[in-house]
């Protein structure tokens, strides 16, 4: 065999090795537009209310991307958005209303986007919640706060009814319809978290819906963050 031929024939099986190492894999591909967050828990929340979070997505890439759809998971989640085009460098918001009529524990669903993204055209981002129960028995007080008109303010507590101590650890507002101050931030055992709301002087005549997540801290070891929605009602005349 000719010398040269044999040495070729001996870097042969390196050089495939090396070019399927550099290869991507479908699973290493990332999209040009991409949600800002892979995942939102609602928490605890009550029964038959209408809950909200704005999810965001962001174009990384140098061309325009067009979102073509935005789809809820069931009839129980609509999606708002406006910004169908996306240019480079840009955020489209979708609005997402997820109602809790007729469920009852655990959920977990999605929304799903299809867009002319050249990479991956269809993603999901997806949302959880418990819906009717109230785990460690941390409750709120009441379940939803509604206010009515010319209603300046209300108070609205979490109540500990058997953990040794918890404390705010965040408050996750999702429009600007109302002002939350944290009045008591750590509630011992049989004592509650309080907070005020007060509506915004500018709210047009109407109804207004909101929700707000508060994010508990058990003070307990690998305990996972613990969140609680509140939804908000205000009628301005």
């Amino acid at each position: 065999m000719n010398s040269r031929l044999s040495i070729a024939l001996a870097f042969l099986p390196l050089l495939l090795l090396g070019s399927a190492g550099t290869c991507a894999t479908p699973g290493d591909y990332v999209p040009d537009l991409r949600f800002t967050e892979e995942s939102f828990d609602i928490g605890c929340v009550g029964v038959d209310f209408k809950v909200f979070h704005t999810f965001k997505m962001v174009n990384y890439g140098s061309d325009t991307i067009h979102i073509k759809t935005v789809t809820g998971h069931c009839d129980c989640t609509e999606v708002r958005f406006r910004d169908s085009t996306v240019a480079p460098g840009d955020t489209s918001c979708f609005l997402m209303i997820f109602n809790t009529a007729n469920m009852y524990g655990p959920v977990d669903k999605d929304i799903r986007v299809h867009s002319t993204d050249k990479i991956i055209p269809y993603q999901e981002v997806r949302y959880t919640a418990n819906v009717g129960q109230w785990l460690f028995k941390i409750e709120p007080k009441p379940v939803s706060v509604f206010f009515l008109p010319n209603q300046r303010s209300r108070t609205a507590t979490i109540v500990n009814h058997t953990l040794d101590n918890i404390s705010v650890q965040d408050i996750y507002l999702d429009s600007n319809i109302v002002d939350i101050k944290t009045i008591k931030s750590e509630a011992a055992k049989g004592e509650s978290l309080e907070f005020e709301l007060v509506p915004k002087d500018n709210l047009k005549t109407g109804t207004h819906l909101t929700s707000y997540t508060i994010t508990v801290d058990l003070h307990q070891k690998a305990a996972p963050p613990f969140k609680i929605t509140i939804p908000v009602k205000v009628v301005k005349f």
